[in-house]
This record gives C-alpha cells, sequence and structure tokens, in this order.
C-alpha cells in the first residue's frame, strides 16, 4: 500500500514533465545588455567614476574627413565630452554605411601617424569583446614631450574613437569600456 502511495506523485510528476507543463529553465549566469549601436553611443549610461558628462554635439562629415580619415561612406558622426579633474575626454562615433567603410576608415586613420622614432604607435588591444587599437601620439607640453592616447575600433559599422588630454591611458581606457561597444 505505501509503495502504490508513493508511486501517485511520481507518476503525476512524470506526467506533467512529458506534457511540457513546466516552465522552461531559466538562464543562468549575468544577462548582459549592449547598448544600442548608434552615433548617440556618446552619452554613456554609465558614467565612469569621477568623469562627468558635459554635452554632445554633431560632427560635421567633412570635419570627420579632415580630422580623421578621408574616405567614403561616413553617414553619420558626434562627439561626447567628458571631464575629469580638469581634463577633456571625448568619445567620437561615426557611423559608416558598411563594416568595410568602418574597417577602411581605421585603416586610413592610422596611415596618417608617421612610425614613433622609440616604441610603438600603434598597440592591439581587446575590451567589450572588441579588437581595438591603442594609438600612441606625442605633443609638445611645458616644453617637454609628453604621450596622449586613443583608442580606436569598430563595432559593424560604427568606428568609436576615444581620447583624451592625458600621459595616463589607462584612464582613457576606462571611458572606452564604459561604452559596452
Amino acid at each position: 500500500m505505501n509503495m502504490k502511495l508513493l508511486m501517485i506523485p511520481f507518476i503525476a510528476l512524470l506526467l506533467v514533465a512529458v506534457s511540457g507543463c513546466t516552465d522552461p529553465a531559466e538562464p543562468t549566469g549575468p544577462i548582459v545588455e549592449t547598448p544600442d549601436l548608434s552615433v548617440d553611443g556618446v552619452i554613456l549610461e554609465t558614467v565612469p567614476e569621477g568623469f562627468e558628462y558635459l554635452g554632445v554635439h554633431a560632427v560635421d562629415l567633412d570635419t570627420v574627413k579632415t580630422s580623421y580619415a578621408d574616405v567614403e561612406g561616413i553617414v553619420n558622426a558626434s562627439e561626447g565630452i567628458y571631464n575629469l579633474d580638469s581634463i577633456d575626454y571625448f568619445i567620437i562615433a561615426i557611423e559608416m554605411d558598411s563594416s568595410a567603410s568602418a574597417e577602411e576608415l581605421i585603416t586610413q586613420f592610422k596611415a596618417t601617424f608617421t612610425p614613433l622614432a622609440v616604441g610603438e604607435r600603434f598597440t592591439d588591444v581587446s575590451f567589450n569583446e572588441h579588437d581595438a587599437t591603442l594609438v600612441t601620439k606625442y605633443i609638445t607640453a611645458g616644453g617637454e614631450e609628453v604621450p596622449r592616447y586613443q583608442y580606436i575600433w569598430n563595432n559593424e559599422n560604427f568606428v568609436f574613437l576615444v581620447k583624451g588630454n592625458t600621459d595616463d591611458a589607462t584612464v582613457v581606457l576606462d571611458l572606452a569600456e564604459a561604452t559596452g561597444f
């Protein structure tokens, strides 16, 4: 008799499982939401600690061509401006008409630089599940040559460039990672 009583819940559970009336299992692990790709990507949803969002403006397509690379396929561009400890940082998003055009813009942008006398101009890096390039350039400040850093990469048909007037590449990287792209 006891065995028959135990079989009733087992059979009921088996019938529910076979009939498909159970809810599907919930996904495990963190759910990562990627921001929508657009030139509005220069406005961060979560600004890294210490950074202050100052504003955004559209970038004229001729300015993109003269400042970054003169390539075909530029659709739209904008620049977000941030400040940390009285230093300005910029996130530039350039929408291209295709992934191939985005890659060409990066290739042509990198071609505008001459090799450094010492060290590497370009360093391959990875963040947010994308490959990027760290670009090192030097300016004269206070009579000294000091480095400035830019990160450039594409995500689909968008090119992102993050730069700042600082000699600390990790601060610029923090802002680049905050884009989520």
